[in-house]
């Protein structure tokens, strides 16, 4: 449900934070450019910064590992069964033994009729004191005991290749559940549900940062409806008189009711899944799929560049994810290798659509500069602008993060912001290749067809799934990185 020694890396919505260095030494041939011509674009007008959420984590109690998240877009997320054992780690603003959930919670859906496995109702009373009330430790011992049948009854290989779907929140009324009760939780009203019966009650659980999106920042979450583990992306909605005249801080509010409404109905194994949307007076929340394990960034700074099946795995999935939203004229635009998360079974989905377009057809022009510049298309970048552009500025994206993978550091290591909008826009340079990666014909060749500085040259993502380089040797299966 997360960076390298990125400290120019720059999005002209929001900043990412600085990476720490590879260790990694290349000689790179290309002269760094460092002269600005009188005709290049001008820097924008400021860097935009997110806006400092009221509500942080708490110092963890004596004894407890410090926060998941360390400076990093994507901290390591792990499996749901070691956050049900370590709930005081993960949720550190709850007492999770406090009685502060409906007892007919952590079922499998909001309208199941069967009893809840595991404690017996009398036995919770017993140990919690409170009628109808059970505490979050109670919910997850319940929903781990399934999760551990569940686990028998499968083979390890079906267990990789079964997609576990969470359950959709759109259209019922959610509730966040806090064990302090410092006040209620008021939400908007949301559409009814399709039935046009009563709608379903969703109580959720915020716990542990573990990630910064392009807008705003991400959360692991209970839903302590169904026990699910799901992740919560949140703004804080502008309250007082100079938040509200902070053009950057309705930016953020109005990019994320965007997301949301964009993503709201894709449903594709390699792309990250959106459960639900929620508004309160303090934030917007868009409710995600968690997605355990790492992102490929995270990975790479672990783990060092990847074996080449492993890139031409995770390749053809991001490749599958692409053409799926591009069936659906959905621009990313903000794709690398920190947006893509990654399962410990190797199953790639994209996420992070903070700055996504969804276009009237695919050759719907923008002129807005938007994305990463390590990763932009040269469409995307200064005097070209004025031609628009359109899904093929991901291909590009996918270029360079296929190279992050060759080389385990992101495309342009040695050069600055500035340098690289140079390079791109104005000669036309894509990402140099470092000389220790050695590329074969076939790798080669898919790196030139997502290289090419005229877009009507540059390959689709459903022509590039068929490319010869991503063909994987018979039986073979990921078990690692190296």
């Amino acid at each position: 449900m997360v960076p390298d020694g990125d400290t120019h890396d720059f999005d002209l919505i929001t900043k990412s934070s600085p990476r720490p260095a590879l260790n990694v030494v290349t000689q790179d041939s290309v002269t760094n450019v460092r002269g600005v011509p009188p005709n290049f674009p001008p820097p924008p007008d400021y860097i935009p910064q997110l806006q400092p959420q009221s509500r942080q984590p708490r110092t963890p109690r004596p004894g407890l590992k410090g926060s998941t998240f360390e400076e990093s877009t994507w901290a390591h997320r792990p499996p749901p069964e070691d956050v049900y054992e370590r709930l005081e780690e993960f949720f550190p603003e709850h007492d999770v033994d406090k009685p502060i959930i409906d007892a007919t919670s952590g079922g499998t859906s909001p309208t199941a009729t069967e009893p809840p496995s595991g404690i017996p109702p009398d036995d919770r009373e017993r140990i919690t004191g409170v009628r109808g009330k059970k505490s979050i430790r109670i919910v997850a011992e319940e929903h781990k005991k399934r999760i551990d049948r569940t686990s028998r009854a499968e083979t390890a290989f079906n267990a990789n290749m079964i997609r576990k779907r969470s359950t959709k929140l759109w259209g019922g009324r959610l509730e966040e559940v806090t064990s302090s009760q410092k006040k209620p939780t008021y939400t908007k009203s949301l559409p009814e549900s399709p039935s046009g019966g009563p709608r379903p009650i969703f109580k959720w659980v915020r716990g542990e940062l573990i990630g910064k999106g392009t807008y705003g920042r991400v959360y692991l979450a209970l839903n302590a409806t169904t026990c699910e583990m799901i992740a919560v992306k949140q703004v804080e909605i502008p309250t007082t008189a100079s938040d509200r005249n902070d053009s950057r801080q309705a930016i953020y509010v109005r990019a994320l009711k965007m997301e949301s409404e964009t993503l709201k109905d894709l449903d594709h194994p390699h792309i990250v899944a959106y459960l639900g949307f929620e508004e309160t007076p303090s934030f917007l929340s868009i409710f995600l799929e968690y997605v355990p394990g790492g992102s490929v960034g995270s990975c790479l700074r672990d783990h060092g560049k990847f074996d080449e099946n492993v890139t031409k795995s995770f390749t053809a999935q991001i490749l599958e994810g692409l053409a799926y939203l591009h069936s659906k004229n959905i621009i990313h635009r903000d794709l690398k290798a920190d947006n893509i998360l990654v399962e410990k079974t190797g199953i790639c989905k994209i996420s992070d659509f903070g700055i996504s377009k969804r276009t009237d057809d695919d050759q719907g022009a923008f002129t807005a500069m938007q994305g990463t510049v390590f990763w932009m298309a040269p469409e995307m970048i200064g005097s070209q602008r004025g031609k628009g552009y359109n899904s093929k500025v991901d291909i590009w994206s996918v270029g360079c993060v296929v190279l992050e993978m060759w080389a385990g550091r992101r495309p342009w290591p040695d050069d600055d912001f500035f340098t690289v909008m140079f390079k791109v826009s104005h000669h036309g340079e894509s990402p140099p290749i470092p000389p220790d990666v050695i590329l074969g014909d076939l790798a080669t060749d898919f790196k030139n067809r997502c290289f090419a500085v005229d877009p009507e040259l540059r390959a689709t993502s459903t022509e590039l799934i068929k490319h010869p380089y991503l063909i994987l040797p018979k039986g073979w299966t990921f078990d690692d990185f190296k």
